[in-house]
């Protein structure tokens, strides 16, 4: 799935992202990662009636600010600092780049969520698992469209 030049999230910020992220172009968490959350949750945000530009922007947020590759806390909390650092290149309301820097904050802490948006962002990460070996779980994922994603032939 692909977003329309309109919707995408513009190349330049995407590009600023890129240069920012300390772990490379090649990291396991890196733009191809964010590239395929981006997709994922877009479609389980449409699908669970979450907002879809949030969705969207935390595929590039969430682990922008990794500082290695394994277990490292507090990048989520990291990532939702550097969203409202970034405010003013947002074409997002307050209230959306309130609901994303939420979504980038507690990412990493393996909750689910009730909120149709954060829990498509989440699951949307939890979907790329597969990246490094680990098939996703149903009973980790917030929405019925991840779930959905979880069960062979889906």
């Amino acid at each position: 799935m692909t977003a329309s030049p309109a919707t995408a999230v513009p190349h330049d910020l995407r590009a600023d992202l890129i240069l920012h992220f300390r772990l490379g172009r090649h990291s396991i968490h890196g733009p191809a990662h964010w590239e395929r959350v981006q997709a994922h949750a877009e479609r389980l945000a449409a699908a669970s009636g979450g907002d879809v530009s949030v969705a969207r922007y935390f595929a590039w947020f969430h682990d922008a600010e990794r500082h290695d590759e394994w277990y490292d806390t507090g990048h989520g909390e990291r990532a939702a600092t550097l969203v409202r650092a970034w405010r003013t290149r947002l074409p997002l309301s307050d209230a959306q780049v309130d609901l994303l820097a939420r979504a980038c904050a507690r990412h990493e802490l393996g909750e689910l969520s009730a909120d149709p948006t954060i829990g498509a962002c989440w699951d949307a990460d939890r979907l790329e698992l597969t990246r490094v070996g680990i098939q996703p779980d149903a009973r980790y994922m917030s929405t019925a469209a991840g779930k959905a994603a979880c069960t062979p032939g889906t």
